[in-house]
């Protein structure tokens, strides 16, 4: 599994527990969130070496600047953000941030489907791995 399907996957069960309005599969993903921002362990990376236990996965490697700013990856840093952002919308601030949990989860379908992540991009060139 890659990280763009995993994205993908991510922002279509985000957007549909929404829909439904199932309020523990949001929670169940906010911390999933915070376990692979904190241990690093990433869903994709478990679930291919699983599949391979002889291969090392290409993209298990980090791909980072020859300087980085930062001691710490943007792909933690950005499960993190999903984090906050969907707590902050969903469980801290609903009546007033309600549309923040749709923005990710209509943002990580887009960057499965593209395979394009502008926050990755961004938080890239601010310097962390």
């Amino acid at each position: 599994m890659s990280d763009r399907s995993y994205r993908f996957i991510l922002g279509m069960s985000i957007l549909i527990s929404l829909f439904l309005k199932l309020h523990y599969i949001i929670y169940l993903i906010i911390g999933i969130m915070l376990i692979e921002s904190v241990t690093n362990y990433r869903i994709p990376i478990l679930i291919n070496q699983f599949r391979s236990s002889n291969e090392e996965d290409p993209e298990a490697q980090c791909t980072s600047l020859k300087d980085p700013y930062f001691n710490i990856e943007a792909e933690r840093l950005f499960r993190f953000i999903i984090a906050v952002f969907i707590s902050l919308g969903f469980v801290i601030y609903p009546d007033v941030l309600w549309f923040f949990p749709w923005f990710v989860a209509l943002n990580l379908i887009l960057a499965g489907i593209t395979g394009i992540c502008p926050l990755v991009m961004l938080l890239r060139k601010a310097g962390f791995k």
